[in-house]
């Protein structure tokens, strides 16, 4: 018998077979070599017929905004002497969801633009009212009036795509606009510590710079996720690319339409996640839930019956198994809703229901530092007791966190306590401000603060004064 490999095929020839019929069977062969070496040309037309139905309904997106001038820079960087500074432009991408002329784009794409226009993939260049904006899930919705109705794509069930399933992306990197890639979903739910909310689709379609706020199709030619952000050293795709799911940015974008801002649910719980010696102590075999290492006396968890050190096992009967899960279980769920909630507490599981209201302004004696990215609260006898500090505690209560500032990447989180900044106790909000404010005066591009960690550690954190 003689054996011949044709790709991942074996055929195989009996020695006796006439040259003839040999000759045929490595034809074969041949024909089943190159059908498995090569994408088939259906395939290809699939792709080339999903771009042609889609590509309409994907716009470039252009928004410009007046520079700001650094007193603190050197000469070379500032304007001439009696001129403006020019404004900034930058590039973006999004999709048209509502023929009425409603686009979704990512939030960071139209962020401190005083002007924004869109262009179509005819060359229609439109300005755009921005309707609402979420920088945690990083979505905005605009909206531009077109003499005619637009092109549309419609939303996917984005918890039904499975990893290794064909992918496509189109959008405008570098202002090239109209710019199709293919891939695969490399991954699912993927926390790359952006937001609290972070469940990104991994893919290893190509996304590029401009890309942002453009759509990842499946080969329906429905929109599965909204492309975010690539990770690569270089500015350039590696393969490795993130989208925010459908289902994540759909009830977002319902909220920014109908009320022009995000309404989330807020259960009003500090959270850590368990360790398996915080597990033994109270009890809990297997390790399983989320740890209450504090609860806000604000919040709705105070009269559902809900203390610090209850383990949150189960919220609405989903079980819970880390603290950004339940976070995100919780912001997703609509103001006003009655929950059940199981609890572990001394060694038994105990039922209780909670309403989850809304995160309110913030409270008096709490001073947003916009600079850095959080609030801050003088440390009352409320938060000491929730905290578990010392009676002679001193110092200011990170009270709220925006975690994709640079305070949120360095680890601060609400109850975080700061006892100095640059060398110097403050003790009220008034004191962390002013602070603040000095060193940005005096010309400095840094602040040095000194925190105290729900650990009990105290450690040093560098911060820039943007």
């Amino acid at each position: 018998m003689d054996t011949c490999y044709a790709g991942s095929a074996t055929l195989t020839v009996a020695r006796s077979a006439t040259p003839r019929a040999f000759a045929r069977s490595v034809a074969v062969g041949l024909v089943v070599f190159l059908m498995l070496a090569s994408p088939s040309t259906a395939q290809v037309r699939d792709l080339s017929d999903l771009a042609a139905k889609v590509i309409d309904a994907v716009v470039n997106i252009q928004t410009s905004r007046n520079a700001v001038v650094d007193p603190n820079s050197d000469a070379q960087s500032q304007p001439p002497e009696g001129e403006q500074p020019r404004p900034q432009r930058s590039l973006g991408s999004g999709f048209v969801i509502d023929a009425s002329g409603i686009i979704v784009t990512n939030e960071h794409v139209i962020r401190g633009a005083e002007e924004i226009y869109v262009i179509l993939n005819d060359g229609t260049r439109m300005p755009a009212e921005l309707l609402g904006e979420d920088r945690y899930i990083d979505v905005a919705v605009l909206r531009v009036q077109p003499t005619t109705p637009l092109p549309v794509v419609k939303f996917a069930d984005s918890d039904q795509i499975r990893v290794g399933e064909p992918v496509m992306a189109i959008g405008n990197p570098s202002g090239l606009g109209g710019t199709v890639t293919a891939g695969i979903v490399s991954a699912k739910n993927r926390d790359i510590r952006t937001s609290p909310f972070d469940n990104f689709i991994q893919t290893d379609a190509a996304i590029n710079r401009g890309n942002s706020g453009g759509p990842l199709f499946n080969m329906a030619g429905d929109v599965i996720g909204i492309n975010t952000l690539g990770l690569t050293p270089s500015g350039g795709s590696i393969g490795l690319n993130f989208a925010v799911p459908a289902n994540t940015a759909q009830p977002i974008i319902a909220q920014l339409r109908e009320f022009g801002e995000t309404r989330r649910g807020w259960l009003g719980v500090y959270l850590q996640d368990l360790t398996s010696e915080i597990a033994e102590a109270l009890r809990l075999n297997p390790p399983r839930g989320v740890l209450v290492s504090g609860v806000d006396p604000r919040g709705p968890a105070v009269p559902a019956g809900i203390r610090a050190g209850d383990v949150i096992v189960k919220l609405n009967g989903q079980e819970i198994h880390d603290a950004r899960q339940l976070q995100r279980i919780v912001a997703e769920a609509p103001v006003g809703t009655t929950v059940p909630v199981t609890v572990a507490r001394d060694g038994r599981s105990t039922e209780l229901t909670v309403t989850l209201t809304r995160r309110e302004a913030p409270a008096p004696g709490t001073t947003a530092v916009s600079a850095l990215g959080m609030q801050v609260s003088s440390i009352t006898p409320e938060l000491r007791n929730q905290l578990q500090l010392p009676r002679d505690a001193r110092g200011v209560v990170v009270a709220a966190v925006d975690p994709s500032s640079q305070a949120g990447r360095h680890g601060i989180r609400p109850g975080t306590v700061i006892l100095e900044v640059h060398n110097e106790a403050v003790d009220s909000p008034g004191d962390f401000v002013r602070r603040v404010e000095e060193l940005k005066t005096e010309g400095r591009h840094s602040v040095v603060i000194l925190v105290l960690a729900a650990n009990g550690q105290t450690r040093i954190i560098a911060l820039n004064l943007a």
